[in-house]
C-alpha cells in the first residue's frame, strides 16, 4: 500500500523534473544569443571601464581636545581657574562648524577653488593640481559676473610658449594673447600667468597645448564642498572624527582636508583667546583708574604730612593699633571683594548683549565664577550657530533664552554677594569703632594720617591684585592650546571607489545573461503555437497517443517518399507506420482493409502530405493502399501527382450514378507500386449533402474488399462538418497538428473530438517539427537513416 501511495508522488516528481528540464534545453537551443550578448556587455563595460573617470577617496582623522588635555594648567596661580569645561565634547556641533560656510569659504579661497584646470584629452579631459598646472588664471572680473549660477568654460590654445588663443566654450569669437597680460573674452578679463611652483618644463608643457578652465562662483564650490564632505565619528563613544572626500584628483582632495582641519583648529584657538583679550582689555581699564585713584592718594599723604609736620606714630599707641589693624585688615579684603563686585556689577549692567564676560577677576564666590563660565561657553556656541544660521533659528533662540537666564541669574548672585560683603564690612566697623574709641586719646593728626594711609593700602592691593590677573590673562592668550589634535593627515586609498570594476563586470555579465532571457521569455510568452511532443502531451493528457512527430522540411523537398529514401522524414513515416499497425482491432475481418482517416483542425496543418506519404510508405511493405481524397470543399491531393484540379473523383462518383469506381482509380501513381489514389474530383457546390446521399458507403464497401489499407484524405473537423458526417467508415482517425502553426487553442477542440467519440481511434501527428539539437525532432543522425548532412554548428539559426 505504501508503494502505490508513494508512486503518484514518484510520479509528479519526475514530471516536475522533466518540465524544468525541458524548460533549460529550451532555453540553451539559443546558446548563441547568450554568448553574443554577454561578449557585447562584457565590451561595453571595459570600454566604460577604460574612459570612465577614476574617483577616489581621501580621509582624514582629528581628535577633539578636552579642555583639560590643552597642556598648561594655570590653578597654580593664586585666583586662577580654567577658562572652558568640555569635559563633555559634542560632537555634532563641531561636525556643523567643520561644515559651515564660514569655514568652507576660507578654505575655497585660500586653495583658489574657484578655478579648476583641466588639459584637452582625445576622449577625456585630465584635471591639473596646484604644481601640475603650468600656468595660472588671475581673474578681474565685476560682482555680476563671479556670482552667476552658471559655470563659466574657456579654452586655452598655446600657439607658442607665450602666446595663445583664448576662447569661451560654446562661442566661436576668440582672442589672440599673450603671458602677464590681461585678455576680455565676451565681458571676462583674465591673466594668464606662468605657476612658480610648477615643477616641469614650461617650453614643453606649454607648446601647442590646449587647456580647459573652468570657473565657478565661491558660493557654488562652497555649497558643492558642503555636499561632498562626509563627517562621522570613528564610534559611538569616540571623540575622533573621520572626514572623508571623494574626488578624481587625489592632491587636490588631500589639500582641501588639510587646509579644512587647519581652519577649524585655528577657528577654536581664537574663541579661547578672546575671552583672554576681553579679560586684559577689562583690567586694564580697571589699572588705568586705580593708578590715578592710588596717585590721588600719595600725593593726599605727601601734602597732609608738610601741612602738619607729621612724622612718626607715637610708642605707646603701637598696641591698640595693632588690634585695630587686625580689624582693618579684614575690611582691606572685604572692601576689595565689594569694589570688585561691584566693578563686576557695572559691567553686566552696561555691557552689550551675549557679549563675553570677563573670567577670573578673583571674586571669591563660586555661584558667580560658575555662572560666569557657563554664560561665556553659551555666548561662544550661539557665535557658531549664527555662522550657518539666522537670528530666527530656533537652537539660537533657545540659547538667547537661556543667556538670559544666566545673566540674571549671575546679576543676582552678583547682589547678594555685595549684600553680605555689606553686611561683613558693618560688622567689621563695630568692632573697629571699638578701637578708634580707645585711640581717641591719640592725637587728631594721628587719626587723620591712618585714614589716608588705609586708603592707600586698599588702593594698593586692589592694583597688586588686578597686576596679578593681567599677567594670567595674558599668559592664557600666549599658551592657548590647540583644539584638535591630527590623528591622521589627508590621506588616499589607492584603489578607486569608483567605477567599481568587479561589480560593473558582474552586472554587464548578468545583463548580457537577462537581456536575451528577457527578449525570449517574452517571445516563449507571446507564443501561442504549439512547438513540440512533449508539450502536446501536456496539453492532452494521456489518452490521446502521440504516434509520430514529422519533421519539418522546406518547400522544395516536399515530395512523396520513394521506398528506398534514408531521409530523416522517411524514418518518421516509418515510426509511424510501425505505431499505427497497433490501433488494428482484433476483431476486424483479415480480408477487410483498415481504414484510416487523415484529418486536421484548419487547412494548412499538412494532412495532404502526411496523407500520401503514410499511403506511400504503407505500401512500400507490400500491402495495397488506396489513398482516396474526401476533402471536397479544398482538394489539394492532385497537385503532388501533377493532375488537374477537376480530374474525376470522389466528388464525381457521388453525384453521378453513371461513374463507374474504376474510372476514378489512378493506379500505382509516380510509379509506386501497390499504391492507388482517388482523387477528390471537381468542387461541388452540396458536399456535406452529397456524403450522406448513400453512395459513400458504397464507396467505402468495395474499397474495403479490394485493398488492404485505405487511407482517407479528409477536411478539416473544426472548418466544416464533411469529416464528422463520414467519421464512422474510420477505424482509425491520424489527427495531424503542426509545429509553430496550430494554435494551443484547438487542443482543446481535439479533446473535445476525442471525449464526444465524434472521430473514432485519434492518434495525433506533430506535422513540421523544427530539427533542432537537444529539443523537438532529433532522431536519425548516428544511425545511418539519414542521408542529409547535418547543419553546420556555426549556422545556429539553422539548427
Amino acid at each position: 500500500m505504501i508503494e502505490q501511495a508513494q508512486q503518484p508522488y514518484q510520479n509528479k516528481e519526475e514530471e516536475q523534473g522533466e518540465d524544468l528540464k525541458q524548460l533549460i534545453v529550451k532555453y540553451l537551443r539559443y546558446w548563441p544569443w547568450f554568448v553574443g550578448t554577454v561578449i557585447l556587455a562584457l565590451f561595453l563595460a571595459f570600454i566604460y571601464l577604460r574612459y570612465a573617470p577614476k574617483i577616489f577617496q581621501t580621509n582624514t582623522e582629528i581628535k577633539v581636545l578636552k579642555e583639560n588635555e590643552s597642556g598648561l594648567d594655570l590653578t597654580g596661580l593664586q585666583g586662577a581657574s580654567t577658562l572652558f569645561d568640555m569635559s563633555k565634547v559634542n560632537l555634532e556641533n563641531e561636525i556643523q562648524i567643520l561644515k559651515s560656510r564660514r569655514i568652507l569659504g576660507t578654505v575655497v579661497n585660500d586653495l583658489e577653488l574657484s578655478t579648476r584646470y583641466y588639459k584637452e584629452g582625445n576622449v577625456k579631459n585630465a584635471e591639473l593640481w596646484k604644481e601640475n598646472v603650468p600656468f595660472n588664471i588671475r581673474w578681474n572680473l565685476h560682482d555680476s559676473l563671479i556670482n552667476k549660477e552658471e559655470e563659466k568654460l574657456f579654452r586655452i590654445i598655446f600657439t607658442e610658449a607665450d602666446k595663445f588663443i583664448a576662447q569661451k566654450e560654446g562661442s566661436e569669437e576668440e582672442k589672440n594673447a599673450i603671458l602677464n597680460e590681461a585678455v576680455n573674452v565676451e565681458g571676462y578679463t583674465f591673466e594668464v600667468i606662468l605657476n612658480e611652483d610648477y615643477t616641469g618644463d614650461y617650453q614643453k608643457a606649454l607648446q601647442d597645448e590646449v587647456f580647459l578652465i573652468a570657473f565657478n562662483a565661491p558660493e557654488k564650490v562652497v555649497n558643492s564642498l558642503s555636499r561632498q564632505i562626509q563627517i562621522s565619528p570613528v564610534g559611538e563613544k569616540s571623540e575622533i572624527l573621520n572626514i572623508s572626500l571623494k574626488g578624481q584628483t587625489p592632491p587636490k582632495n588631500e589639500a582641501i582636508l588639510n587646509r579644512l582641519t587647519y581652519q577649524f583648529n585655528h577657528d577654536g584657538i581664537r574663541d579661547k583667546q578672546r575671552i583672554s583679550e576681553r579679560t586684559g582689555e577689562f583690567i586694564d581699564e580697571r589699572l588705568k583708574f586705580l593708578f590715578k585713584e592710588l596717585d590721588t592718594v600719595e600725593r593726599g599723604i605727601v601734602d597732609y604730612k608738610q601741612d602738619n609736620d607729621f612724622v612718626d606714630i607715637e610708642a605707646n599707641a603701637t598696641q591698640l593699633f595693632t588690634k585695630e589693624g587686625q580689624a582693618e585688615a579684614r575690611r582691606y579684603e572685604l572692601e576689595t571683594q565689594k569694589a570688585v563686585a561691584e566693578d563686576f556689577s557695572e559691567v553686566l549692567k552696561q555691557g552689550e548683549e551675549y557679549t563675553l564676560l570677563p573670567a577670573n577677576l578673583g571674586i571669591e564666590n563660586e555661584s558667580v565664577n560658575t555662572l560666569t563660565e557657563s554664560y561665556n561657553e553659551s555666548v561662544l556656541q550661539r557665535e557658531k550657530l549664527l555662522i550657518s544660521g539666522t537670528q530666527q533659528n530656533p537652537l539660537i533662540l533657545n540659547l538667547e533664552e537661556k543667556l538670559n537666564r544666566i545673566k540674571k541669574n549671575i546679576t543676582r548672585s552678583v547682589t547678594a554677594y555685595i549684600n553680605s560683603l555689606e553686611i561683613s564690612l558693618r560688622n567689621i566697623r563695630q568692632r573697629e569703632n571699638v578701637s578708634s574709641g580707645q585711640l581717641g586719646t591719640l592725637p587728631k593728626k594721628e587719626k587723620e594720617i591712618r585714614a589716608i594711609t588705609r586708603q592707600r593700602e586698599v588702593k594698593e592691593k586692589l592694583y597688586l591684585f588686578l597686576l596679578q590677573k593681567r599677567e594670567e590673562a595674558a599668559l592664557q592668550f600666549a599658551t592657548t592650546a590647540p583644539t584638535i589634535k591630527m590623528v591622521d593627515y589627508a590621506y588616499t586609498q589607492p584603489e578607486p571607489v569608483a567605477p567599481k570594476s568587479a561589480i560593473i563586470l558582474l552586472a554587464a555579465l548578468i545583463l548580457g545573461l537577462l537581456l536575451p532571457f528577457g527578449v525570449l521569455y517574452v517571445k516563449f510568452l507571446l507564443d501561442t503555437k504549439i512547438s513540440n511532443k512533449e508539450q502536446v502531451k501536456r496539453l492532452l493528457g494521456s489518452n490521446i497517443p502521440v504516434v509520430a512527430e514529422i519533421p519539418q522540411v522546406e518547400k522544395q523537398h516536399a515530395v512523396i517518399l520513394k521506398a528506398f529514401d534514408r531521409t530523416v522524414i522517411a524514418e518518421a513515416f516509418r515510426i509511424l507506420r510501425t505505431n499505427l499497425s497497433y490501433f488494428k482491432s482484433p476483431d476486424k475481418k483479415l480480408d477487410e482493409a483498415q481504414v484510416i482517416y487523415v484529418t486536421s483542425s484548419t487547412k494548412g496543418e499538412g494532412k495532404t502530405f502526411t496523407s500520401i506519404n503514410l499511403a506511400s510508405t504503407l505500401a512500400a511493405t507490400g500491402k495495397k493502399v488506396l489513398l482516396m481524397g474526401c476533402d471536397l470543399r479544398n482538394p489539394q491531393l492532385h497537385t503532388y501527382i501533377k493532375k488537374g484540379k477537376n480530374a474525376p473523383g470522389v466528388s464525381s462518383y457521388l453525384y453521378d450514378s453513371s461513374v463507374n469506381i474504376n474510372d476514378m482509380v489512378i493506379k500505382e501513381v509516380l510509379d509506386i507500386k501497390n499504391l492507388d489514389i482517388i482523387l477528390s474530383g471537381s468542387i461541388p457546390p452540396n458536399p456535406a449533402e452529397l456524403l450522406l446521399n448513400g453512395r459513400y458507403d458504397m464507396l467505402m464497401e468495395y474499397v474495403k474488399g479490394n485493398y488492404d489499407y485505405v487511407i482517407v484524405d479528409t477536411a478539416p473537423t473544426i472548418l466544416v462538418t464533411d469529416t464528422l458526417l463520414i467519421s464512422n467508415h474510420a477505424d482509425l482517425t491520424v489527427y495531424v497538428a503542426r509545429a509553430n502553426y496550430t494554435d494551443i487553442k484547438l487542443m482543446e477542440h481535439i479533446k473535445e473530438m476525442y471525449h464526444q467519440q465524434k472521430l473514432k481511434n485519434i492518434a495525433l501527428v506533430i506535422n513540421g517539427v523544427e530539427e533542432k539539437g537537444g529539443y523537438g525532432y532529433n532522431y536519425g543522425y548516428g544511425y545511418g537513416y539519414s542521408e542529409a548532412s547535418p547543419v553546420s554548428r556555426w549556422k545556429f539559426w539553422k539548427r
